[in-house]
């Protein structure tokens, strides 16, 4: 089963709202099919908070429950900006998504499945 990684750093006015935001993604992420991990982490190892990326393992089939996930997690979160990162076959990748609506859950889409 080929296996692939993604990294979403979570954005907020304050390190305690980015935390909690994160916490509430990576829940929301282990429910989706295909995720095999999304665990927290720290985005500067000196930092005192438990995180606000979340680094998620997942199946190679799993890009459209992940952004179905991420686009849930958005609407209940008017403010909330993500960046999502992946390393793929072509190169990195990196992308800024605020807000949700049609045009951005269908965004979420492509840059997952890269």
């Amino acid at each position: 089963m080929d296996r692939q990684e993604y990294r979403f750093v979570v954005a907020s006015s304050d390190q305690a709202g980015a935390g909690q935001a994160a916490e509430a993604l990576a829940d929301r992420l282990r429910e989706a099919d295909g995720v095999l991990e999304a665990e927290r982490s720290k985005a500067a190892a000196d930092s005192m908070d438990l995180g606000s990326v979340v680094t998620v393992l997942a199946s190679s089939g799993a890009a459209v429950a992940i952004a179905q996930g991420i686009a849930a997690w958005l609407r209940s979160r008017k403010q909330a900006s993500i960046t999502i990162e992946r390393d793929g076959r072509t190169g990195s990748l990196k992308a800024k998504v605020e807000g949700i609506d049609a045009a951005a859950a269908l965004r979420i889409t492509e840059l997952i499945r890269g």
